[in-house]
């Protein structure tokens, strides 16, 4: 009877806290904003290539500082970006950008079980 009850208590344990209506809120922002950013860069990455370099030059003109912050809030497409300027062949380079940006919504989506 002792070694039931110790049983039901860890798997009791190992069940996943519910998360709060904050928690939830900020998830589905977070999530939100990602899909908007990752779509912005879809878009330019079919329609005009020529910009992403562009906001690459851009950000790279921007003080050090700012650039490290760019950097930390804004990693996957950051990095994306800097794929995307390498003179590597455009297949390496897609699926780099591709591979990373769905791995960002994956790790971001909210409805994970």
């Amino acid at each position: 009877m002792d070694s039931t009850t110790t049983t039901i208590e860890k798997a009791a344990s190992l069940t996943k806290p519910t998360p709060t209506a904050t928690e939830l809120a900020f998830n589905y922002l977070m999530f939100g904003m990602s899909v908007a950013i990752t779509s912005a860069f879809a878009y330019y990455l079919l329609s005009d290539p020529t910009r992403l370099a562009d906001a690459w030059t851009w950000i790279r003109q921007l003080p050090l500082l700012v650039q490290l912050l760019a950097w930390l809030l804004f990693l996957p497409w950051m990095f994306a970006l800097w794929v995307m300027v390498q003179p590597w062949a455009l297949a390496v380079r897609l699926v780099l950008v591709i591979g990373t940006l769905l791995f960002t919504e994956y790790l971001l989506f909210p409805w994970k079980p």
